[in-house]
């Protein structure tokens, strides 16, 4: 049966809750089955891969084994990418508070370019797991094109930013959603905004 107009919404909204709230449990239980530390890579990208069937409108799916499925295939190597970044984000992030406490010209230039090479890291992170789970590709081509659809699709990187921000906005002023939404609402967000820049690319190839 199709649900038009106000109860079609409403219905979708409801919809849209009861799924954000199921695997945001299953990543914070996934995430605790790996210790945390080596559960929560894992756990994202399980949680991105079932968002992604939903924003591709597939919703014939059981969620828990589809969940399941991605964790136990992904362990290994996303705990490899988990790793990875912890160790250049640290890097950068030492980087730019040593040379932003020193008076001399240079360093401050070089301040400068540690702070442009960690906002193109952090746009890598934004667009790293819908690729990894849109994209059957190498390892290192994960980085790659994330940087290069980050940069070339800048509209779509704002509103990935403007959508974490409003998220945010949201838990500071209503707390108790944390809880229930916390890791499903700001994937949602990415997974929504990184598959329009697919879309978008693939039509202009499919112009060209």
């Amino acid at each position: 049966m199709q649900l038009n107009g106000l109860t079609g919404i409403i219905y979708q909204i409801g919809v849209w809750t009861i799924r954000l709230f199921y695997t945001n449990l299953l990543w914070f239980v996934f995430t605790l089955l790996g210790l945390g530390i080596f559960g929560i890579m894992p756990a994202t990208v399980s949680l991105f891969a079932v968002l992604r069937q939903w924003v591709l409108k597939k919703e014939d799916f059981p969620i828990f084994k589809r969940f399941l499925y991605h964790y136990r295939k992904e362990f290994v190597k996303s705990n490899l990418f988990g790793l990875l970044f912890l160790v250049v984000g640290f890097i950068i992030r030492v980087d730019i508070i040593f040379l932003s406490e020193s008076s001399t010209l240079m360093l401050q230039i070089l301040s400068g370019v540690m702070l442009c090479i960690g906002l193109l890291f952090v746009i890598i992170l934004l667009y790293f797991f819908p690729i990894y789970v849109h994209f059957d590709i190498s390892f290192t081509q994960h980085i790659k094109y994330a940087f290069i659809i980050g940069i070339s699709q800048i509209s779509s990187t704002i509103m990935m930013i403007v959508g974490l921000i409003a998220v945010f906005c949201l838990y500071w002023y209503v707390s108790g959603l944390i809880p229930l939404f916390f890791m499903s609402l700001f994937s949602l967000n990415l997974m929504w905004f990184g598959y329009r820049s697919f879309v978008k690319i693939e039509y202009l190839q499919q112009e060209a």
